[in-house]
């Protein structure tokens, strides 16, 4: 019998802390045949993060912070990497248990499928308004497992929504071959450079698999700014690749206010894992989050245009794989 095929995995690195000693711990404690290599870029941290790699055996280089790109820096770790197949891994996401990586790498022995990406789940004592939002963002992810092929005319023909749905590739714990990158690389881009490639990807004949059953522990705890702007991102980059526009008008954006003040206010009610005084600052809070969240999406969405897809930005299947079967076969 066969070894497996050997993997990388691949962190991008800045003042990871505890944390990341903690995601390298149970990274190297995976339930695996395969012979595991560790690789990070780090943007020239200063809390000892290289320490930490190098206590783990992480092959690491150094490049200015400035430097760090979240497309350009990824391509560049998998291209440098000499395994086919790279796991991506943002610093803070913790592998839930120790069959993480074999359930991330099962899909790939479909010779179609380009990427993976694993479930997330909400870090504990995590604010209930992240935790409501990511609970959301992944039960999205689970309504469609596989993400087949599409032609730019099938494309065209969905509504933004769908396209919404068919773009729910996740870089925080992800991976891809090696091979793939270097025909449809990531573009530079400091946010949602996961969604833009996997348009490009899914447009070019490959798929795309959602591995449930590799989770990761991983949630943002940010302040009202970083909120807002992180929506207005997400919202941006949504746009951009699908027309998604959410919120028509001021109308619609009041109205959805008020809905999610209510649904921020039950799952602040609902986190019995929170202490008692936590659990009311944060309903009393709830009219905050639930503005800067709906009007950074309406805000998000009214800053950008779509960009429709093009076929000389697309790069077709690698020439030894044939025309892959239809969804339905």
């Amino acid at each position: 019998m066969h070894a497996p095929a050997p993997v990388t995995v691949f962190l991008p690195t800045l003042d990871g802390g505890e944390r990341l000693a903690r995601v390298l711990s149970a990274v190297r404690g995976q339930k695996t045949a395969r012979e595991v290599r560790l690789r990070a870029i780090d943007s020239s941290s200063k809390d000892g993060t290289r320490e930490v790699l190098a206590r783990f055996g992480v092959q690491f280089e150094v490049i200015e912070k400035r430097a760090y790109d979240h497309g350009l820096t990824r391509n560049r770790g998998v291209l440098e990497c000499d395994t086919e197949l790279v796991a991506l891994l943002s610093q803070d996401a913790l592998p839930a248990d120790e069959n993480w990586l074999e359930n991330l790498l099962a899909p790939f022995e479909d010779p179609f499928v380009a990427g993976t990406w694993a479930r997330q789940l909400p870090q504990p004592q995590c604010h209930p308004f992240q935790r409501i939002n990511l609970v959301a963002h992944m039960a999205a992810a689970m309504r469609r497992v596989v993400l087949q092929p599409i032609t730019i005319a099938e494309w065209a023909a969905l509504a933004p929504a769908e396209r919404v749905e068919r773009l729910l590739f996740d870089n925080v714990s992800s991976a891809v071959r090696r091979s793939v990158i270097e025909r449809v690389a990531f573009r530079q881009s400091m946010f949602g450079e996961d969604v833009e490639w996997a348009r490009r990807v899914l447009l070019s004949g490959y798929r795309l698999v959602f591995a449930r059953e590799a989770a990761v522990e991983h949630s943002h705890d940010v302040n009202f700014s970083e909120f807002h702007t992180r929506v207005a991102l997400t919202h941006a980059v949504r746009r951009r690749l699908t027309d998604h526009v959410p919120l028509a008008d001021l109308n619609d954006m009041y109205i959805r206010i008020g809905q999610t003040i209510e649904s921020f206010r039950r799952a602040a009610r609902d986190a019995t894992d929170l202490e008692p005084a936590t659990r009311e600052a944060c309903e009393r809070e709830a009219h905050r989050w639930a503005r800067l969240q709906v009007t950074g999406i309406f805000r998000g969405a009214q800053s950008t245009r779509y960009e429709v897809p093009r076929l000389e930005d697309l790069a077709p299947l690698a020439p030894d794989l044939p025309t892959p079967p239809s969804a339905g076969s």
